[in-house]
């Protein structure tokens, strides 16, 4: 059980989460309240481009992290 998930501040993955979902997230809002009717569509790419970029960089951080080991 080495593989647990401490949700909390001081886990690095929870504090990037926070910073790249919570902006693209209001940024989608913001994109729902201000745009046309026509690309209200489009308001779905900002999570969706939030959870890919912080996927790759989850990816990276936990590669990372296996070499150092």
């Amino acid at each position: 059980m080495d593989d647990r998930f401490e949700l909390s501040f001081k886990n690095k993955e929870v504090r990037m989460w926070v910073a790249i979902m919570v902006p693209t997230f209001l940024a989608g809002v913001f994109f729902l309240i201000f745009a046309n009717r026509q690309h209200l569509y489009m308001a779905n790419l900002f999570p969706l481009l939030g959870w890919i970029s912080f996927r790759v960089w989850q990816f990276v951080y936990r590669r990372k992290q296996k070499r150092a080991l």
